[in-house]
């Protein structure tokens, strides 16, 4: 299902390339709102749409700019959604169950205030709810808009450079290794599970 939704985006990105920075900014936005963020594989696809940029389908630049404003604008959402509802939004359905998750985003911006915005950003499981937290705790906008175009400009490239890279590399292969890349991944698996197995067994 998420190779199927990456494959696709990607295909979009290939066949309009017209669209192709409306199509990056969606992505970045939508992954970028609060709780719908933990549905989309943006790290993937934003992995896919850097190894367009190396294929040269892609502009560097604009790309990364089409993802900054989008990440900055679902980020922007969820923070006037969480001023327009204040603590009212624990109860909107779809919400109730996420208390953990909301306790965690509190802890996190107590701890690191304003600058929780931008080090959240980078941090998996509260990336998508600091901006929302900001909101109810009524952070104010003169605050909250820098930083938030600050984290986001940090976040596009962070996010494509290793989907580039990976690109370039690969584009560097001779063909030869290209052909039995498959088996390549297969004994990296092996090899990992068998590194996981001993290391189970030494701590029990």
């Amino acid at each position: 299902m998420i190779n199927e939704l990456i494959n696709l985006i990607s295909q979009w990105v290939i066949d309009y390339p017209l669209f192709s920075g409306g199509i990056i900014f969606s992505v970045a936005m939508i992954e970028s709102l609060a709780i719908i963020g933990f549905i989309v594989p943006g790290v993937a696809i934003m992995f896919a749409i850097g190894t367009l940029i190396s294929s040269g389908t892609l502009e560097l630049f604009s790309t990364i700019l089409w993802a900054a404003a989008g990440a900055s604008t679902g980020d922007g959402l969820s923070f006037f959604i969480g001023k327009h509802y204040k603590k009212r939004i624990y109860q909107l359905p779809g919400l109730k169950g996420q208390q953990p998750l909301f306790d965690k985003g509190h802890v996190f911006f107590e701890k690191y205030g304003i600058y929780s915005i931008l080090i959240g950003r980078f941090i998996g499981p509260i990336r998508a709810i600091i901006p929302l937290i900001a909101g109810i705790l009524d952070m104010p906008n003169k605050q909250y808009i820098p930083i938030n175009i600050i984290a986001s400009a940090l976040w596009a490239p962070a996010y494509l450079f290793p989907g580039l890279f990976f690109g370039a590399a690969i584009a560097q292969l001779p063909q030869q290794l290209l052909d039995y890349w498959p088996w390549a991944l297969a004994l990296c698996i092996i090899l990992i599970v068998f590194i996981g197995l001993r290391k189970t067994r030494h701590q029990s």
